[in-house]
């Protein structure tokens, strides 16, 4: 059989161009990564999705509900009502997987990792680490990876240890955020600290203070803040306090929930929450390098700069594809949500399928 399209990426956009590919009946090899580059992934650390419509536990929690009252099992349809359930991308990864690997059996899923990736004649050679494979047309959903926040703080073994590992558990629990507009509006109302020093944090400070009525404080853990004056000014004028001082401690209950940070001068700041904003470590735009295609961002330097698309997703090289958040156009902005993901996906793979069925047809009738 051969290969209509082979998707490299498992997050969330390939997940949804895999789906869609499977379901418009193109035969397809979904490439997910491997262990290890999965834990690359921004949709790693998403931890509750709610901001779209549909995605959101009560859909079928209250159905769930409604069905145990009516058959008598009251005291389960009550712990139903207490219980939080969260709908994460990594929920919704494994749940695409699942319902391609039950019901679509022209989609292959493979396990593993593209090392090189080559322009040839009638379309791309893709190399895996035991394997090659050919194809007319590729879909890279690669990613990105954001910076994280650096910490020294003492270990276990009394030692100073300078980590990200510090808000994992933290991450985990939905108090450390890296995506305002899909997780700012759980903030409303609380203490948040932002951690960052550039401008995307006096940004993001102040958008916080004007949708959610936060009281907000700037972290920027001993680097120099890079802040413009008018934003400064707004700052100052919203109460947003910027702290230069290092972080030098974490207050919490052991691991389960964050309550603020400490500092060896100044005053500890109590939150409840903290959003990362120290921007982007890397985009993983290497295969597409590989084959010539379009870069945007040309001030940063090569390893954070996004693949050029058009309106289809398509990009400087034909019949290549990017969807997810390695993606910018030069004409429109491009959100980085779930949504956007999906809906370039269907761009992409409905591109893909309409060309595959006018050459079908050109054919049928020769």
């Amino acid at each position: 059989m051969s290969n209509h399209v082979i998707i490299i990426g498992g997050g969330i956009g390939g997940s949804a161009a895999a789906l869609r590919a499977a379901q418009n009946g193109l035969n397809t090899i979904w490439i997910l990564g491997t262990r290890s580059t999965k834990k690359r992934s921004r949709s790693q650390w998403v931890n509750n999705i709610d901001n779209m419509i549909g995605f959101h536990e009560d859909v079928i929690k209250n159905q769930a509900i409604k069905i145990l009252e009516r058959k008598g099992h009251a005291d389960a349809a009550e712990l139903l009502k207490q219980t939080h359930f969260h709908i994460n991308n990594r929920q919704i990864i494994a749940n695409t997987i699942n319902r391609i690997r039950t019901h679509y059996p022209n989609c292959t899923l493979i396990e593993d990792e593209v090392t090189t990736l080559k322009k040839s004649s009638g379309g791309f050679e893709v190399i895996l680490s035991a394997q090659t494979f050919f194809t007319p047309t590729v879909i890279l959903a690669t990613g990105v990876m954001d910076k994280q926040p650096h910490l020294a703080l003492t270990n276990k073994k009394g030692e100073v240890e300078f980590s990200p590992k510090w808000i994992y558990p933290f991450a985990n629990r939905e108090q450390f955020l890296y995506c305002i507009r899909c997780e700012g509006h759980l903030t409303t109302d609380d203490r948040v600290a932002v951690l960052g020093h550039g401008p995307a944090a006096g940004e993001l400070a102040l958008m916080l203070k004007e949708r959610y009525q936060n009281q907000v404080t700037i972290l920027t853990n001993d680097k120099t803040p890079a802040i413009d004056k008018r934003t400064r000014d707004l700052l100052k004028a919203y109460h947003v306090e910027v702290v230069t001082d290092p972080i030098t401690g974490l207050r919490s209950e052991g691991v389960k929930e964050l309550h603020g940070f400490e500092f060896e001068t100044h005053d500890p700041v109590p939150v409840r929450f903290a959003l990362v904003a120290l921007g982007l470590h890397r985009v993983y735009n290497d295969l597409a390098i590989q084959v010539g295609a379009r870069l945007m961002d040309t001030d940063q330097p090569e390893e954070k700069r996004h693949i050029w698309i058009n309106a289809k997703g398509e990009t400087s090289i034909n019949n290549l594809f990017v969807v997810g958040d390695a993606a910018k156009r030069d004409d429109e902005l491009v959100m980085k949500q779930i949504y956007t993901a999906q809906e370039y996906a269907v761009r992409a793979v409905d591109t893909i399928d309409n060309r595959r069925r006018k050459r079908q047809r050109v054919k049928t009738l020769s």
